[in-house]
Parts: structure tokens; C-alpha cells; sequence
């Protein structure tokens, strides 16, 4: 018996048992388009610029920003959720990538997008009327509703 638990404990050790963590890389830093992009986006701001005419809806809001930066959109969230490349998590997320929700009903159709700006922040047009506000992607709310990332600029 005592040489089997030898045995064993030799082969826990061998096999790394509790070792050390891998650390994540950290991402690059932001290109300056990327930083334009957030930049315009808060321009979008009630408190920011009053003279700004409100975008329809959400979609019309990412439109909009990219626009000015001189990147075309597709016009639904929709669209745009197939441009660019996929983001594998909301933890590899980085400026200026786009950020996809379900829609009010829940599910996986996406009804939803907004601009990540950095540290689980996004902004975006919640509802047409309200104007564009910045939130936590790690709020109840959104963290249920989060679908998927993608990224249109480098």
C-alpha cells in the first residue's frame, strides 16, 4: 500500500499538480484610428455636444462614427455583425471593436450593437430618443444579453 502512495504522489509531481498560472499577453496598444473612433464616439455625448442631431437608433450611431473615420458600415447591427474578425471572448476585447447583444426577447439573434471603448466600458445609442450613453459590459443587463465581439480596425 505505502508503495502505491508513493507511486502516486511521484506522479502528481511529475504531472505539475497546481502549478503556475499562465498569464495572459496583454493586447496592443490602440492604433490612433482605433482612438479616433472612441474620440468621435464621445462626441456623441449629451454632455459633450449639444448641437449634434440624435442617430436613429444604434446602428445608425456605429454608422455614423465609423463613417467619420472613414470606414463604411453596413446599416443593420445585423450586417455589421458579419464585417471584420470575430473577437474569441469579451475578455479580448480592445478599442474600438464592436460589440453585439440579443435583442429585448433575449436568445441568439442579434438586436444590439455598441462601440467597446476600454476596461468592460462601451458606448452606444440605447433606445431612439434617448441619446447615446456609455455602460458597463459587465452589468447584469448586458452581460446576459452579450453576444459577441468583432473587429473592424487594427
Amino acid at each position: 500500500m505505502k508503495k502505491n502512495a508513493w507511486l502516486l504522489a511521484g506522479l502528481l509531481a511529475a504531472a505539475g499538480c497546481g502549478g503556475a498560472r499562465v498569464r495572459r499577453q496583454a493586447p496592443p496598444p490602440p492604433s490612433p484610428e482605433c482612438k479616433a473612433v472612441v474620440r468621435t464616439a464621445k462626441t456623441f455625448l449629451p454632455e459633450e455636444e449639444k448641437s449634434r442631431p440624435l442617430p436613429k437608433d444604434c446602428s445608425d450611431f456605429v454608422g455614423k462614427v465609423f463613417a467619420e473615420n472613414k470606414v463604411k458600415l453596413p446599416r443593420s447591427s445585423e450586417a455589421m455583425a458579419i464585417e471584420g474578425e470575430e473577437v474569441g471572448s469579451s475578455r479580448d476585447l480592445r478599442m474600438a471593436d464592436l460589440v453585439f447583444f440579443a435583442g429585448k426577447n433575449g436568445g441568439r439573434r442579434i438586436g444590439h450593437v455598441g462601440i467597446y471603448i476600454n476596461n468592460g466600458i462601451f458606448i452606444h445609442q440605447a433606445n431612439p430618443g434617448e441619446g447615446v450613453r456609455q455602460e458597463s459590459l459587465y452589468s447584469d443587463y448586458w452581460r446576459k444579453r452579450y453576444l459577441k465581439g468583432r473587429r473592424i480596425l487594427d
